[in-house]
């Protein structure tokens, strides 16, 4: 032990801030290497898997002109271009590497390399306040920066933006404004700022915003650090120049924001105040008076989690408060206006535990004011945790300093303290990510800490029913629908796998019921459409697919199941014409060629049903017997010419 000690000591001596960088790496990579092969979960469905807008590489402009490509669901739509060309790009090297877009490994490795770079920023943001900004003596800033960057890396709460692939927006975007902080900071240096450095922290300030809308805050953090903790230049000045320097140095943040919000107009025609007075989802509280005083009750938790990162959950059992005369939310109010207080009183003599305590709660003001679908999340932790962080870290180091005067024991106790912390940290977070293992795994930990979860049970019967166990999938389902009878999901789902034990009466009863609830949903009326196809109603199935073809005109498997009805009736002009709009929708998607080169070679097209085979084999990712039975129909094809 004593050799290992010596042998650490003696690295990061030599070379401190390589060695550190190298162990972060190291560390990370340890305790989330049982991550990389996470299957897929939840929204990583219609927002990646079943998303052909990620196929095409040629579709990143498209990411920044068109907000509908960020989900197969037409009524999903976020401005999040950079976001979605990572998932393109992700995509390609799946298919360059195994022929399989969604192989999840460059997914994983994509997600653990954004926390790495962001636990760099973590640590060289922290060495330079501790260089520039606290002076505390007696401890090497290099050693603080290691300690905060491995405490937010290995931090459990972090789990969730790290393994679940779709909160890989929540990690990009933190990314981006941690670097832009840098940047900042090392513009800002010296008295006057130099102006390259705020030019590029502007850019990867927009590139942020361009992942995830929560980056725009970071202007009040860069305002807040100038009076707190960079304010030597302000002495002597009159409170207009004060303001007009700041605004010279806000400038690049203030025009990157501009640039966001028009763009996000022109492709959305979004009004941000109606967005924020709107309804909000099916969870959501009902007006903005009842959103804020249930967040008020969310800060209190997600502090909570932070220091004692236990019970986790991807989807927490947190009732809505009303109003603000709830008990509950009078007390957490009481708190946080404790808390805010007692930093402020102490911002001259603390100033990082001051400029800590406002970005934590700042970087949580974008998810908290908008009515989301979900009252809290994990993910939502990520950007805040940069604020948790420097707390803990500026704490830990002034007690490192005391206890190394005072008492050589005790030192030595503080030490494996704050050692144990991290190992702690990287052994719960090795120990969460297999919670994201399968489905199965994630919503059964998710019913284990709530026996109420409407979400747990009905993922968890999606999850059986697509491994073919039909009766343990309607047993969760038919649970579901007990907790929350409006719900329309656990009612399409049931019609599903009726249809699947070929009992086509109750499938349509139930099917038709998730249509009553929902008359905008473009799955149900496509699964209907399946059920009246498979019961011989071909006219009514059609009528199903072209409601759910007008609901969401990007509905492929509509077209192409439209187009199978009249295949299967010898219409094969009207098939082509069908399996043509299917191509239109996504030129990769294979089987349409297929049944394209079939319609063709029954209308006796064989040089056009030659060339669908073709597409066929170019764009075909399953069974390879149908390559082998396509290349023989190709061949018999050329024979009769």
């Amino acid at each position: 032990m004593n050799k290992v000690a010596a042998t650490i000591r003696s690295g990061f001596n030599r070379k401190p801030i390589l060695f550190s960088l190298l162990l972060i790496t190291t560390a990370l990579l340890v305790f989330y290497s049982n991550s990389f092969t996470a299957d897929w979960h939840y929204d990583d469905f219609h927002h990646i898997k079943e998303n052909i807008n990620i196929r095409k590489i040629s579709n990143i402009p498209v990411f920044f002109k068109d907000p509908s490509t960020f989900s197969r669901n037409p009524g999903t739509n976020m401005y999040r271009p950079l976001l979605m060309t990572t998932h393109a790009i992700n995509y390609q090297m799946g298919l360059w590497s195994s022929r399989n877009g969604y192989n999840v490994f460059w997914y994983h490795a994509t997600n653990f390399l954004f926390h790495v770079l962001t636990s760099f920023a973590v640590f060289f943001i922290v060495l330079f306040l501790f260089r520039k900004r606290i002076h505390l003596g007696r401890i090497n800033p290099v050693l603080i920066a290691a300690f905060a960057a491995l405490l937010f890396g290995l931090h459990t709460i972090n789990t969730e933006t790290v393994v679940y692939i779709a909160s890989r927006s929540s990690g990009m975007s933190a990314m981006f404004v941690f670097w832009a902080f840098y940047l900042y900071l090392k513009g800002t240096a010296d008295t006057k700022a130099k102006a390259w450095p705020l030019v590029f922290s502007g850019i990867l300030y927009t590139c942020g915003l361009l992942s995830k809308e929560i980056a725009i805050t970071l202007p009040a953090m860069l305002i807040y650090y100038e009076f707190l903790l960079n304010n030597e230049w302000m002495k002597g000045k009159r409170f207009s120049g004060i303001i007009t320097s700041l605004t010279m140095r806000m400038m690049p943040y203030f025009t990157g924001a501009f640039l966001y919000l028009t763009a996000r107009h022109l492709t959305r025609g979004e009004n941000l105040l109606k967005v924020l007075t709107s309804k909000g989802g099916s969870a959501a509280a009902p007006n903005l008076a009842s959103q804020l005083a249930t967040q008020s009750r969310v800060w209190i938790y997600y502090i909570r989690e932070w220091l004692w990162p236990t019970s986790l959950s991807i989807d927490k059992p947190f009732s809505v408060s009303r109003h603000f005369s709830d008990p509950r939310v009078i007390i957490s109010v009481v708190i946080l206006v404790v808390i805010l207080s007692a930093v402020l009183a102490v911002k001259k003599k603390h100033p990082l535990v001051t400029f800590g305590t406002l970005w934590f709660f700042t970087a949580l003001v974008p998810t908290s004011i908008f009515r989301l679908n979900v009252v809290m999340n994990d993910h939502r932790l990520y950007l805040p945790g940069l604020g948790a962080t420097l707390i803990f870290t500026y704490v830990a180091a002034r007690l490192y300093v005391r206890f190394r005067s005072d008492n050589r024991a005790a030192f030595k106790t503080f030490v494996a303290v704050c050692v144990s912390t991290l190992v702690l940290m990287g052994i719960g977070t090795f120990k969460r990510n297999m919670a994201f293992a399968t489905e199965e795994t994630m919503w059964r930990d998710v019913i284990l800490k709530d026996r109420k979860s409407v979400r747990g049970y009905n993922n968890l019967g999606i999850y059986y029913e697509q491994h073919k166990e039909l009766d343990k999938a309607l047993k969760f389902y038919y649970k579901t629908i007990r907790l929350a009878p409006m719900f329309p999901n656990p009612y399409i789902n049931i019609g599903n796998v009726y249809d699947k034990k070929k009992d086509f009466e109750r499938a349509e009863k139930f099917m038709n019921r998730a249509i009553q609830l929902d008359p905008k949903s473009a799955l149900a009326n496509y699964n209907l459409g399946n059920i009246l196809r498979e019961a011989g109603k071909t006219e009514e199935a059609i009528t199903a697919y072209r409601r759910a073809l007008t609901l969401n005109p990007r509905y492929i498997e509509a077209a192409n199941n439209m187009a199978n009805i009249y295949f299967k009736e010898r219409k094969y002009r009207e098939a082509i014409q069908y399996y043509g709009a299917a191509l239109a929708i996504d030129p990769t998607f294979a089987m349409s060629y297929y049944n394209t080169g079939l319609a063709q070679e029954n209308l006796g097209q064989k040089r056009e049903a030659i060339a669908s085979f073709k597409e066929f084999i170019r764009y075909w990712l399953g069974d390879p017997r149908y390559v082998r039975i396509a290349r023989k129909r190709i061949s018999n094809l050329q024979g009769k010419q």
